[in-house]
Parts: C-alpha cells; structure tokens; sequence
C-alpha cells in the first residue's frame, strides 16, 4: 500500500500517453498560426511591467498595448498565415483555418481602434495608475476571444468563453466610483454565472450522452450523431434538447440574444464609452463565429444528414434571429440615452447575423452563410467604433450622454454631426454605404437557402424598415433641432477616428468587389481531411474566389 500513489501516478501517465510540448512548425503541435495570441501574452507581462519605469503612467501603458497589437497584427498577416498553418494543433484542442485568422486580424485592427478612441476620449478622466489593469484585462479577453474563434474541443471552448468573460465582468464596472456602473458589472457578473452554469451542465451531457470531447473527426461528436452512437432511450432525446439549450445559453449570453440580453443595455450605459464599443463588436463577434463553428462542424462532420437534430436546431437558432431583431429594434424606440440606444441596436444587428448562422446545416449554403457572417462583421466593426467615437467626443464636450446634446449638432460640430449620419444611416443598411452591402449579403444568403428562411427574409425586411426611425431620430436632432449651445470642434484623435470609420464605410460600399472575394476566400472551416466541406475545398483552388461556390454573394 506504500507504493499505490506511485504505481497509480504511473498508470495515469501510462493512459494518459506522453505531455504534448509545442514546438513552431509542426503540423501537430505547432505554435505558429497562434503567434497574435502569444504576441499578446507577452504585451500583457510588457504592461505589468511599465509602472516600474514610468510611475504607473496611463499613456505609457496604452502605448505599449498599441505597440504589441501593432506587432502581433503584422506577425498574423506575415507569419500566421498560409495554407500550410490550416489543420488541428495541440491534440486537437485547437484549430487554424481561414475564418479563425480573418476574424483575428478584425479583432486586432478593433483592439487598436479601442485603445485610439482611450486616448481621445477616456484618458483625461481615468485614474493615474489605473492604465495597466485597465490594459491587462482588454488583453486578456481579446486573447479569449482569439481562442473562441478556433477551437471545436468542448473544454476547450469553455475555457475559452471563460477566458473573455471574467475580463468583460471586471471591465463593466471599472469605474469603481461611478453607482451605476457598479450595478451594470453585479448584473453582467450575475447573468454571467447563471449563463455560464448553464453551458457547463450542457457540455457535461453533451459529454454523457456522446462519450467525447472533440466536435470534429471521424470519432468525434458530429460522426456519433450521424451513427447513432450514445445513450439511448426515451430520454435521449430530451437530454440532447437540454445539452444544446444550455450551450446557447452560454454563447447567447455573449450575442446578448433574447432572451439572454438584459444585462447588455445596463452594461452600455455604466461602462465606459471606450468598453461598451468593446464589448459591443468583440464579444458579439467572438461569440458568433464560435457558435458557427460549432454547429458548422456539426453538420460538417455529420455529412448534414436531415435525420440528426440539426435541422432543429437551425429553425431554434432562426426563430431565437427573429425575436433578437424584433426585440433590439422596438426596445431602441424610447431611448433617451445614446449608448442605450446603441446597446439595443447592437442587440437587433446579433439577430441579423444569427440569421446567417442558421443556415449551418444546409450543405450548399453553409460556406456563403459564413461569408456573409464575416462581411457582416468587418462592416459592423467601421459602423460602431466610428458611432461610439462620436457619442464619446460629445460626452467628453458636454458631460452627457443623453440625446438631446446632439440638438443642432449639424452647426455646432458640421463634421461629427456629418459622420454620426453616415454612421445611423450605414447601421440602417442604406446605400451609399457599406451597411447595405453587409445586409444584402445576409439577404442574398437566406433567399438562396428557400424554403423556410423565407420568413427570416421577411423579418430582415420588416426590421429594417423599424430601425430606420430610431437612426433617423438621431440625425433629425443633429440637424433638424435647434440649440443655443456653441460650436465646438473634438479631439483631432477622435474626429480622426471618426472620419476614417466613415471613409471606410464609404470605400467598402464603392470597392466592396475585394472585401466579397477576400470573405469568400476565408470563409472555410477546417473540419477534417474527411469532412464534406474538405473534400469539397481540396479539389478547389486556394484563389478562386466565393463566386464559384453555389449559393455564394453575387
């Protein structure tokens, strides 16, 4: 009995098989595809180490951010792409394909743009020292974020929700002395855990029913599903049903989907202006791409046959688009409060995006459903960084977040007022600006698809047509309300940020031929050499374009 600890050590290690020690290139094991997440790391040690050098300097630190986001932006385009990279890393706990890098470099060049818009609006009033915190934790969620875009590992997908969200949590209420802000963070923190049990639980039965951890691969749990393979019984059934409930739960709660978005509008409003863009681009994002994945994956590996619970789970996942919509639109009617308004706004575009994502199992419309998720989101990205600039410089001019400053914005600040329209009117999905060729793309998807997306078709429509008047009510008080207020011009940082966000717009809807085939070239999942998307993809040249697919955007 002496040596039973030790002889039981030695068997676990004898099943366990030997540790995995990640090496650069090899195709297994390899670190390369992930150097932006481990550039990152290292500019989080970087930040903690500068108030040792700079007496705790909060531009000092956000300069070091910016610096290490530049670097690992540049090492992804220069060294963590090629199709030699595309395939699983680290026993499978891990993927690289082209959708996870894509969607990497948006989340980069957003990061950069949140720490632009700190120091044009957030800097003066954040506290001396407070910079490195504040720097650590943007770091460490956009670090999560990056791993929820390429992992098909069940663990691995929690750890990497929980890895965005705890930072989110601590980020909501940073303001440690502003009330509001305080509750917004105790509802983010609580709605947070109940989501977040929930997605264990699912997991965990998804684990029971199936017997493994891994989405994808012949012996994953897509090929489980399409064999028949797991528990059985009248219960099975229900148990499944409960496993996915709770796996929505977990990643609608980042979408912020009805009925998970409670916390998203309080969140918005006692956040600063600098988190809510944060949070309303990167947390959506990262939650959308990683629900994609793993249905896609799914129904990749399953050979999307129509007898699984697939084809369920989309019309769930339609139905839950629709009411998402429906709900952010309606809600934004009354506000009075911009970042409000903007957080129900946020909430309506996850619906239209999760539109997209319930095509997942439908075998010719899966690739162009992704392409349109990843139009959707690098337009998405231009329209609330340069919305929630403005809100930012004109409560940094008058200390209030509330509609009625923007009366006679039009003479007071012609350039803001002019990017803020562009900005409701591209959010709308009105030409001439991106917003339409983004919302088109959805469109085109859904009505090549027939049958029942008809009804989200429809749904887009009706939703378009209501959150026209809520966009318009900002522009009528810019310009159509008069006040006696001053002019005043904001921050050459700022109004800088907000013209390029605008001119991009703009340049995304006149040139957005290179944006469709650069979408269409990265819009692959990597499933498995085995996959029904694989076998397709490899036959295919890397350069054609998303036109050759079928269902594709025009």
């Amino acid at each position: 009995m002496t040596f039973f600890p030790f002889s039981f050590a030695c068997h676990a290690l004898a099943v366990i098989g030997p540790p995995i020690l990640p090496g650069w290139a090899d195709s297994h094991t390899g670190l390369r595809p992930f150097i932006a997440e481990l550039v990152l790391i290292l500019t989080i040690v970087a930040v903690l180490l500068t108030p040792f050098f700079t007496r705790r300097s909060n531009r000092a630190s956000a300069a070091v951010v910016l610096a290490g986001l530049v670097v690992a932006l540049v090492a992804l385009l220069t060294i963590g792409m090629g199709d030699d990279v595309v395939g699983w890393r680290l026993a499978g706990m891990l993927v690289s394909d082209p959708a996870a890098i894509f969607w990497k470099i948006l989340l980069l060049v957003f990061t950069i743009g949140i720490v632009l818009l700190w120091f044009a609006t957030t800097s003066i009033t954040m506290h001396e020292g407070d910079g490195p915190e504040f720097f650590t934790l943007i770091l460490g969620a956009v670090v999560g974020m990056c791993l929820m875009s390429e992992t098909t590992n069940l663990l691995m997908i929690l750890i990497a929700v929980e890895t965005s969200s705890l930072p989110s949590y601590v980020l909501a209420g940073f303001r440690k002395t502003d009330r509001v802000g305080a509750e917004a963070s105790l509802k983010y923190v609580l709605f947070g855990a109940v989501t977040s049990s929930a997605m264990i639980y699912g997991v965990s039965l998804l684990y029971g029913i199936y017997g493994t951890l891994q989405l994808a691969g012949p012996d994953g749990l897509g090929a489980r599903m399409l064999a028949g393979h797991g528990a059985a019984g009248p219960g099975s059934a229900a148990l499944l049903a409960l496993a996915m409930f709770g796996i929505l739960a977990g990643i609608g709660f980042k979408i912020s989907a009805v009925p998970f978005h409670f916390w998203c509008p309080d969140v918005f409003e006692g956040a600063g202006i600098d988190v809510a863009a944060f949070l309303s681009v990167a947390s959506k994002g990262a939650g959308l791409m990683l629900l994609m994945r793993i249905f896609q994956t799914l129904g990749d590996t399953a050979g999307y046959a129509p007898h699984t619970a697939l084809p369920a789970i989309a019309a769930v996942i339609g139905t839950i688009a629709v009411v998402t919509a429906t709900v952010g639109n309606t809600a934004a009617f009354v506000q009075t409060n911009i970042k409000r308004l903007l957080a129900y706004s946020s909430i309506a575009h996850a619906g239209y995006m999760l539109c997209a994502v319930s095509l997942f199992g439908q075998y010719l419309f899966a690739r162009p459903a992704l392409q349109a998720l990843l139009l959707y989101l690098a337009v998405y990205l231009f329209m609330n960084l340069g919305a929630f600039t403005v809100a930012g410089l004109i409560y940094r001019h008058s200390g209030s977040e509330n509609l009625s400053q923007y009366a006679g914005l039009g003479r007071r600040s012609p350039l803001l007022a002019f990017c803020m329209a562009v900005f409701m009117f591209s959010l709308v999905g009105l030409p001439p600006f991106a917003g339409f060729i983004a919302k088109v793309g959805i469109l085109v998807a859904l009505i090549n698809a027939g049958s029942w997306w008809w009804i989200l078709v429809a749904a887009v429509g009706v939703n378009t047509v209501l959150s026209l008047y809520y966009y318009a009510r900002v522009v009528k008080i810019m310009y159509l309300q008069n006040s006696d207020e001053p002019a005043f011009s904001g921050a050459p940082l700022g109004t800088g940020i907000s013209i390029a966000c605008a001119a991009m717009l703009l340049l995304l809807f006149v040139g957005f031929d290179p944006m469709l085939r650069i979408t269409g070239n990265c819009a692959r999942f990597f499933t498995g050499p085995s996959s029904t998307i694989a076998a397709n993809s490899a036959a295919a040249s890397p350069a054609v374009s998303s036109a050759a697919q079928p269902g594709a955007l025009p």
